[in-house]
């Protein structure tokens, strides 16, 4: 599974599985800097989301298992 942190400040799109630990230890869904979105089946469909954000950056933080 996967899901997208948006980032305002950075105008950064960066998509995560639900493994990261930039996700699993999350403080909030959504915070002044940004929020995370839903999470998706595919990464196809989560770098589909990040690109409809319309970020100047997308970029990929998958964990390596």
């Amino acid at each position: 599974m996967y899901v997208v942190y948006v980032n305002h400040p950075n105008n950064k799109a960066n998509v995560h599985d639900t493994d990261c630990g930039k996700y699993t230890n999350r403080r909030r869904d959504r915070t002044h800097n940004g929020y995370w979105s839903e999470t998706f089946e595919s990464f196809e469909a989560a770098w589909n989301y990040a690109k409809r954000t319309e970020k100047r950056v997308l970029t990929n933080a998958l964990c390596i298992k």
